[in-house]
Parts: C-alpha cells; sequence; structure tokens
C-alpha cells in the first residue's frame, strides 16, 4: 500500500471524475454509500442495490501530501487548492478555492482544508 494511501486511508475522496475509496472501506457498502450520499453525488433516496461500485487505479497524490507537510503552518484555517506540489490557490471557503482551480484549468485539483495541528497528548507521571 502506497504512504498515500495509508495517509489518506480513512476517508472517502471525491471529486468530478469520480470518488477514491481506501482499500480498508472495501465491504463497508453502506457507509460508503451513505459518504457519496452526504457530498451529492448520489441521490438522498434508497440506493438501488444492484448499484455498481467501479475500481480505477488511485490517483498519484505524493507531490500534494509533501507540499501539505511543508507549507500547512502557512494556510492553517484556510483551504488549499492544489496541482502537484503547486499551490492554485487559498481562502476561508471551500467552494472559491475550487472554482478558482478550475479557472486555472486543473481538472482535478485537491482541495483540503488546513486544520491546527493538535498538541500531541502527554502522559505524565
Amino acid at each position: 500500500m502506497s504512504k498515500v494511501m495509508q495517509e489518506n486511508g480513512n476517508r472517502v475522496i471525491i471529486n468530478e471524475d469520480g470518488a477514491f475509496i481506501p482499500r480498508n472501506l472495501f465491504g463497508q457498502s453502506a457507509r460508503i454509500l451513505s459518504e457519496l450520499q452526504q457530498a451529492g453525488v448520489l441521490p438522498q433516496k434508497d440506493i438501488d442495490p444492484k448499484t455498481q461500485i467501479k475500481r480505477v487505479e488511485p490517483i498519484d497524490l505524493s507531490r500534494e501530501i509533501q507540499w501539505l507537510k511543508e507549507h500547512r503552518h502557512e494556510y492553517v484555517g484556510q483551504w488549499v487548492a492544489l496541482d502537484g506540489d503547486r499551490l492554485i490557490g487559498h481562502g476561508a471557503n471551500a467552494r472559491e478555492v475550487y472554482a478558482a482551480a478550475r479557472e486555472a484549468g486543473v481538472r482535478s485539483p485537491l482541495v483540503e482544508y488546513i486544520s491546527p495541528m493538535e498538541d500531541m497528548p502527554f502522559g505524565g507521571w
């Protein structure tokens, strides 16, 4: 399993090209379909049990992940749009950041919210 897949292993990632479903969620159809409904990809009504989930090759996000590691401290509390290791846009509104990336000609930007890093818990004595 690639490092990128391990770091994103608990989330369904959705964009206009489709959805990335991490291997550890395979077999959890109800959760996957629920997340797709919440994201607006599927209707909020009952899902046809014959709904097919097609498997495709994973997207290589290694450059985006590296950029996030190196620059996240500069954009805490903001949404960022990345194309590889290139910052396309950032701001407080995810929809506007995504739209800016699309206007820049990026077909599938990685758009992510930069939350503050939590302090490590202290297990003192």
